[in-house]
């Protein structure tokens, strides 16, 4: 098929319609864009190079080939018509899609965006139809990753303004020549302030800041600008409401050292992490304090280093200069040749097995003096593992002269109670036996006030007896060597009770003693420990009508045994308890409740000789009940 096209010849050309032609092909294949002719049947009548390149169909192929072989088949049904419509509008030439998207179709079947700008003209032999089309999808992936860029980046300005507003950061540019700052809209909130009356320049920030330490700032600041330097630093602002609040600056310098008086920084809000560091600080200047007045200090050890930390109150123990360096072997060196291997035994054991220590021991200090110390240590266990030992070490020279001179003491006044309980007893035995005698002699010639008062002397020999007595048990308490063997505490208290049925028949007591009560200690003082405990509940239940006496076993908080006795009796007041265990003390009347005040001092030496503990709970009228521990066999037998 030829079609005329409907060019004018240039005479410049000759006239020659061939040589037009070869010279308008050559224009065609020159052109960037493609350009594509269809003739009023749709059919492909003019195809250039470049559309070669962008639809993928080589010229031979196209020509005469139904226009629908570059558009998508989707857009095929409408593609048609439109150009047929635009035809017969009047408008010679317009641009396709307008906002819209136009897509082609390459060979590969690959559809693709389009710029198309279309025309048309008449001819001898119809009307032509003319689109220049340009491919635009390096276009439509630039926009795309543009797109997709500018939302990362509004993303990330929204995630940064939220770790502003979390962090509590705010952003400041200033320029000191002119003495104008500019704040982010976080930077008002960090500061307190109301952006609407808040005067942003430096003067009105400076009197922000707290007067306390307003100077400061502006030293700093006016030294920052003149070196060129980087501010850091923390300092209090007073807001318009509420508290005042610490902030932390950071800037520095805009350009070189013409233009070093421009500062851009943050400022971040960190008052509560200021606070907490104050009061870390006052709480470890309090723990010095306090370790230096109790003469104790505090140490710890990596466990796979074996680097030692030593708080300055070790040095002022072993009197050396610090801080000094002081390794472990040199700490070692310092306890007495005896008292080493302990230590070093109690190190390796806690460092191998986790087992921790609390010794007290001897050491010579760096000016030779011989002093005690309290040594304890534990480990740390991280997944099974020592990694670090920590402890204490504690002077205690002044306790330990204190604790011998106490000892002395007791020891002194248990010789002093003993001998003088000793040699009262013939005196006393005098006063008793010749009161009986004159009673006797003069039998019914005595009047009424002369018996009155040799009951009254008989009386009173008969209770200093007693008094006697019970002292020679206390004093007797700390000489006897402690043995170590089992003791049925349900039978002690079964014969001691049964006993006491016995010689008062008419009682009316009920009796719950649990069985299998076993304990390690000293029968003998245990014995005596059961007996003045249940005497007193006993003693103390006799004006029930029907009194009630258990002795079983309970368990502590951390699960050990505890034994009990309880009634159900008279009780005393709970706020007497501190007196309850020291000789001679009473909270009953003689004349309602008889005895001598030694019973529960003896018992509370007796459980404190065997390492135990003792304690009472009661109230008026309800009864009482008597707590007492005794440890494992291994603990019963300290002398």
């Amino acid at each position: 098929m030829s079609m005329k096209l409907p060019i004018d010849i240039p005479d410049s050309w000759g006239g020659d319609p061939a040589n037009a032609a070869v010279l308008l092909a050559g224009v065609l294949n020159s052109a960037m864009d493609a350009i594509v002719t269809v003739d009023e049947q749709q059919r492909i009548v003019l195809y250039n190079r470049a559309a070669e390149e962008i639809f993928g169909w080589p010229r031979h192929a196209i020509l005469l080939q139904p226009l629908e072989k570059l558009v998508p088949g989707r857009f095929r049904p409408n593609h048609a018509e439109k150009i047929k419509r635009f035809g017969i509008t009047g408008v010679t030439s317009r641009r396709m899609g307008g906002r819209s998207v136009v897509y082609g179709l390459r060979a590969s079947g690959e559809e693709f965006p389009l710029e198309v700008s279309i025309s048309h003209f008449d001819t001898s032999e119809g009307k032509l139809f003319t689109a220049i089309v340009r491919d635009i999808s390096e276009m439509e992936r630039l926009a795309r990753e543009q797109a997709e860029s500018h939302a990362r980046l509004q993303e990330s300005q929204r995630r940064l303004l939220k770790a502003q507003h979390i962090g509590r950061i705010g952003y400041y540019q200033a320029d000191r020549s002119t003495g104008l700052m500019w704040w982010c809209d976080e930077s008002y909130d960090v500061l307190g302030v109301d952006r609407s009356v808040f005067d942003s320049s430096y003067d009105g920030f400076l009197r922000l800041i707290h007067p306390a330490d307003r100077a400061v700032f502006d030293a700093a600041c006016n030294a920052a600008v003149q070196a060129g330097l980087a501010m850091d630093i923390e300092f209090r602002v007073v807001p318009s409401v509420g508290e005042v609040r610490w902030i932390h600056l950071l800037g520095q310098a805009d350009g070189e050292s013409a233009q070093r008086k421009r500062r851009t920084g943050v400022i971040q809000e960190i008052t509560g992490h200021k606070l907490a560091e104050l009061a870390r600080a006052r709480s470890a200047e309090l723990l010095k304090r306090t370790g230096a007045l109790a003469m104790v200090g505090g140490w710890e050890v990596d466990a796979q280093t074996m680097e030692p930390y030593w708080s300055e109150e070790i040095y002022r123990i072993c009197e050396m200069d610090a801080p000094t360096d002081l390794a472990l072997e040199k700490l070692a060196g310092f306890y007495t040749p005896e008292a080493q291997p302990v230590i070093r035994t109690a190190f390796m054991a806690a460092l191998e097995e986790g087992a921790p220590w609390d010794l007290d021991l001897p050491m010579v200090t760096a000016r030779g003096r011989r002093i005690w110390v309290r040594t304890q240590g534990r480990a740390l266990l991280q997944d099974g593992k020592v990694v670090r030992l920590v402890g204490a070490l504690q002077d205690i020279t002044e306790i330990k002269a204190a604790e011998n001179k106490l000892r002395l003491s007791n020891q002194e006044l248990e010789t002093f109670s003993y001998t003088v309980s000793h040699d009262l007893r013939s005196p006393l035995n005098t006063i008793h036996g010749f009161s009986h005698l004159l009673a006797k002699q003069l039998g019914k010639h005595a009047d009424e006030k002369a018996q009155h008062y040799l009951s009254r002397i008989q009386a009173g020999a008969m209770q200093m007896g007693e008094l006697i007595e019970g002292l020679l048990s206390l004093s007797q308490m700390s000489r006897v060597q402690l043995r170590s063997e089992p003791v049925d505490l349900s039978m002690l208290a079964r014969n001691s009770l049964d006993a006491r049925q016995a010689f008062e028949p008419e009682r009316q007591v009920t009796l719950h003693i649990e069985s299998g009560l076993m304990a390690h200690g000293d029968e003998r003082l245990l014995r005596g420990v059961m007996e003045n405990l249940l005497g007193n509940a006993w003693k103390f239940s006799g004006q029930r009508a029907q009194a009630e006496i258990r002795v079983g076993q309970t368990s502590d908080a951390a699960g050990e045994p505890v034994f009990f006795v309880r009634d159900n009796g008279a009780g005393f007041d709970m706020a007497y308890m501190d007196k309850l265990f020291e000789p001679f003390q009473r909270l009953h009347g003689v004349s309602e409740f008889p005895g001598t005040g030694i019973g529960l001092a003896t018992v509370h030496r007796v459980i404190g000789r065997h390492g135990g503990r003792i304690w009472a709970e009661s109230s008026p009228g309800i009864g009482a009940c008597f707590f007492f521990t005794l440890p494992a066999e291994s603990a019963a037998q300290r002398p």
